[in-house]
């Protein structure tokens, strides 16, 4: 595969976003939306699908220190335009958080979920005798479907499959061992463009661990390991750093994140965690540059086949790639690279993703640790055998009987997850008429 190609896919999956991307995603979606309409939208409606509503649901939104989906759509459509992105959060005040809520007092946003695990955002806006109707698919921001007052302005929703690049599938048919010989041959000059993404979420991590974000799992770590409680080693150090820009993250920070795949926490599952593995390794910045674009594409490969969004962690496969690329800084062989990733798809591979929100950081901080884990154990001869369980001779059907798993064997998680989400909110407003991630009207689930 040509270079300009590997580096084009790198590029389209590596976007900056701030705060979570499902939240972020949707404000988008209804600012497009809105953006369309002469007047202020009176009532917005939005149809999501399980994994955004399941990721978007209690995770806080930059600027505010507030979660809510409707509160999302809100601000979407005080920010009304079509020229914004994923960083349209950066943008939010106190007083235009304030206005939101007046706006869902008045019961403006409504909401509906579908069974469905693709991204899927539909928004419905009117205003008089307007309406616009938008549908953003595949990524997070991917507007693939325009209508205004029922006459079709964009419709591009068959023009592509969600896994792909200019319809290239080439990365989900090229071995693991081939990904890993591009990343040691490109120019490392090709490559300075990640240079961006580490610094960007080194910089969530510093915040994490100096400021007080989500559950502060990141400082915890630190300070378990001054205190002698946890060793002052590499798993300590790569499980603080990602962990800590996870609480950043997810506490609402006014920061953006490298996102990987259109995830954050993807993100510096990928990014943090071979470049955390480098610093403390002592390793140069050339290493540091090869072992990071290891990891986005061992990552891109691994969650091609098991789906952007899905009920399995994305931790655990980014935590996988991870691996991968730790044992090529150790100066590990073609073996034993693909011997970590199948450790960590044997071990790690069943922990569900129940949405984004503060303890994502435990779920971020222990992948990261286990990746190290995975490594070492792969550098020392012990590879999980093709006997266990899901794990298959090769790597490559290890990773497409994940995907299986994903797909059809917890295609009803997702439901039963939000049904969980939504029976705890029932609980709360009980106990208190205000509270709630949800605010606003009630969430229809079909």
């Amino acid at each position: 595969m040509d270079q300009e190609t590997i580096i084009g896919l790198i590029q389209s999956e590596m976007k900056p976003g701030m705060g979570c991307t499902e939240p972020a995603a949707i404000g988008l979606a209804v600012s497009n939306t809105c953006g369309r309409l002469n007047l202020p939208a009176a009532e917005i409606h939005l149809k999501l699908s399980s994994n955004i509503f399941k990721n978007a649901f209690c995770v806080k939104i930059p600027n505010t220190d507030k979660a809510g989906i409707p509160l999302a759509a809100a601000l979407g459509a005080l920010l009304a335009g079509r020229d914004n992105t994923m960083e349209l959060f950066s943008r939010v005040t106190a007083e235009l958080t304030e206005e939101a809520e007046k706006m869902l007092k008045h019961g403006i946003v409504t909401l509906e979920v579908e069974p469905d695990n693709r991204f899927y955002i539909e928004v419905t806006a009117s205003a008089g005798r307007e309406a616009v109707r938008t549908i953003t698919l595949d990524r997070h921001d991917n507007l693939a479907y325009i209508e205004k007052d029922g006459k079709i302005l964009l419709d591009r929703r068959n023009d592509h499959n969600v896994d792909s690049y200019e319809g290239e599938l080439w990365i989900t048919e090229s071995s693991i061992c081939d990904l890993v010989d591009i990343c040691e041959k490109i120019p490392v000059g090709e490559i300075a463009f990640l240079k961006e993404g580490i610094e960007m979420n080194r910089l969530a991590a510093q915040m994490g661990l100096s400021r007080s974000y989500g559950l502060n799992i990141g400082k915890k770590i630190r300070g378990m390991v001054k205190k002698g409680v946890l060793p002052d080693d590499l798993a300590s150090f790569v499980k603080m750093n990602v962990a800590a820009a996870c609480d950043c993250r997810m506490g609402g920070a006014p920061l953006s994140a490298m996102t990987v795949l259109g995830s954050g926490n993807q993100g510096f599952e990928a990014i943090l965690l071979p470049a955390s593995a480098a610093e403390y390794l002592g390793c140069g910045e050339e290493k540091m540059l090869r072992s990071v674009m290891m990891s986005i594409l061992l990552t891109i490969r691994i969650k091609y086949h098991v789906g952007r969004l899905s009920p399995i962690c994305g931790a655990t496969l980014s935590g996988a790639a991870g691996a991968g690329a730790v044992v090529w800084l150790m100066g590990g062989s073609r073996e034993q690279i693909e011997g970590a990733i199948q450790n960590m798809l044997g071990s790690v591979s069943g922990m569900l993703c129940d949405g984004a929100k503060d303890g994502c950081a435990l779920k971020l901080g222990n992948c990261a640790g286990e990746a190290v884990l995975a490594a070492g154990l792969a550098m020392e001869g012990s590879i999980i055998k093709q006997t266990d369980g899901i794990i298959s001779r090769r790597v490559e059907e290890t990773i497409r009987n994940v995907s299986r798993l994903s797909r059809e064997g917890m295609s009803g998680v997702d439901m039963n997850i939000i049904s969980i989400m939504l029976s705890k909110e029932s609980m709360a407003a009980g106990e208190n008429a205000s509270a709630g991630a949800v605010s606003g009207r009630p969430a229809k689930v079909s």
